[in-house]
């Protein structure tokens, strides 16, 4: 009974996120409202198996609109462990396809920071490669059951085979400047 009970506390949590999942409709229909200036800030954790986390936001804003396609460039910021950082910024594409949306990096700066001793060089190389094989390899879909819209945004949940990543995004539209 204990064993029962234990499973269904932790599939709870993956039924009540199923229940509330956006339709893609409703996705799509969101995607495309979207306009030219709207910004985005998304607060990240990933969860390692190990249940060690990482923390990173990410602070975009739209610059051009095609018909289900968004280019919007980005800020985001990696926090590696106390003193390192890693800072990408990117121009993405993302686009509303039949069964989710994809992502292209189309151009990408990546830096870290806190590893400046010598003796860090070949670890900073390292991780530099490893955020530029993320931006520069396809990118797999995101699923329209991953996303959970809401009033101020929206919420995507994904299971990887190196962890779990839930990002809460809030979204703010453009509003033109008042004459005074």
């Amino acid at each position: 009974m204990k064993k029962r009970n234990l499973a269904f506390a932790l599939l709870l949590p993956l039924l009540v996120c199923a229940a509330q999942a956006s339709s893609p409709k409703e996705i799509k229909a969101r995607f495309n409202q979207f306009k030219v200036g709207d910004k985005t800030i998304c607060l990240d954790e990933f969860t390692y198996p190990n249940n060690l986390k990482m923390k990173s936001f990410e602070n975009g804003f739209v610059v051009s609109k095609k018909n289900n396609v968004l280019t919007y460039q980005i800020v985001s910021m990696f926090l590696l462990g106390n003193d390192v950082t890693a800072n990408v910024k990117a121009i993405v594409e993302s686009r509303a396809g039949k069964n989710g949306l994809s992502t292209t990096f189309k151009q990408a700066f990546i830096d870290v920071s806190g590893m400046d001793k010598p003796e860090q060089a070949d670890a900073k190389a390292k991780l530099i490669r490893e955020f530029e094989k993320m931006t520069s390899a396809k990118q797999e879909d995101l699923p329209y059951s991953s996303i959970v819209l809401n009033d101020k945004g929206y919420v995507i949940t994904t299971v990887e085979t190196n962890g779990t990543s839930v990002s809460e995004c809030f979204v703010t539209p453009y509003k033109k400047p008042t004459k005074d």
